[in-house]
């Protein structure tokens, strides 16, 4: 399976959502509160956006772009995007609207310029526009003007959490049918398939350390799996696939002994499409060359 960064920085971004990076155990974060608002951000599906035209409505940032580029001139402490952000926050967006990505945090909003802390990114309340720091923006950042832009968006239009809730379902219950018309597999047989695959990419010893992550990141609603449309993916071959997640049993696991493997199964034939795990003491600052990556 080839290395791609696209596809590292959708691991990254759900890792962290997840907290399965936090090294506090599958999925699993000691905040109760945190994690029931991180699973409410979770809860936008592919289908919600394209009913509510927010793909349109998230190309804010060239308007936002042109904006910056008049404050610029008159001295204001806005700037503009720089050609990698821009690169790079086309990747994410899209990672977004497939469901794949969500930011650790919500940006930081102020009421007006006055009250922006430099070096900060954060949304100005008053003027609708974005304060960017004189550095390049980290994918996080992008990540969270992605994440207003569309929650702006979304209640501009008057959704509620139930209407996007329902969305979400039949969005799930669209890809579950063309599974089931083609004679596709379940989610136990995707685990199963993918316990198999993990035992002989990581070994059956290190494989006996982790249990697979149930019900975190966008899946919700009993669901034990996050199944996501890839036609149109660059890494995987296949239209439909179940992203089984393993993480560490153990809460509070020694950072020397942390691990996580996923691997993509194919919903329709249950070959796998791609595998990769993260192991050892890598922190938060995890790169491409941090994953090991498995051919099947």
């Amino acid at each position: 399976m080839k290395k791609c960064k696209k596809m590292v920085r959708t691991v990254i971004a759900i890792l962290f959502a997840a907290g399965i990076v936090s090294l506090t155990g599958c999925g699993r974060t000691g905040n109760d509160d945190e994690q029931k608002d991180m699973s409410v951000q979770y809860k936008i599906s592919e289908a919600e956006q394209k009913s509510m035209d927010v793909k349109a409505n998230m190309d804010t940032d060239q308007t936002k772009d042109a904006t910056q580029e008049q404050r610029v001139a008159a001295g204001s402490i806005m700037r503009t995007y720089s050609d990698s952000e821009k690169e790079r926050i086309a990747e994410l967006k899209q990672s977004y609207q497939n469901e794949a990505t969500r930011p650790q945090k919500k940006i930081q909003e102020v009421n007006s310029a006055e009250l922006v802390t430099e070096g900060i990114l954060c949304y100005i309340r008053s003027t609708g526009e974005y304060y960017l720091p004189d550095r390049e923006l980290t994918d996080e950042e992008l990540l969270e003007i992605i994440d207003c832009d569309f929650r702006i968006a979304v209640n501009s239009q008057g959704w509620t959490q139930e209407k996007i809730d329902e969305a979400n379902r039949k969005d799930r219950a669209l890809r579950e049918e063309k599974v089931k018309s083609a004679g596709g597999i379940s989610e136990d047989e995707a685990i199963e398939i993918a316990r198999k695959a993990m035992e002989a990419d990581i070994g059956s010893e290190k494989a006996k350390e982790l249990e697979v992550c149930i019900g975190y990141g966008p899946v919700s609603d009993g669901w034990k799996l996050y199944l996501a449309d890839i036609t149109d993916s660059d890494e995987y071959k296949g239209e439909i696939a179940y992203f089984v997640d393993f993480g560490n049993k153990e809460e509070g696991v020694d950072p020397k002994d942390f691990c996580i493997y996923t691997c993509v199964v194919n919903a329709v034939d249950g070959s796998i499409c791609g595998a990769y795990s993260l192991s050892g003491d890598v922190g938060s600052d995890v790169d491409i060359d941090d994953f090991v990556w498995y051919e099947h």
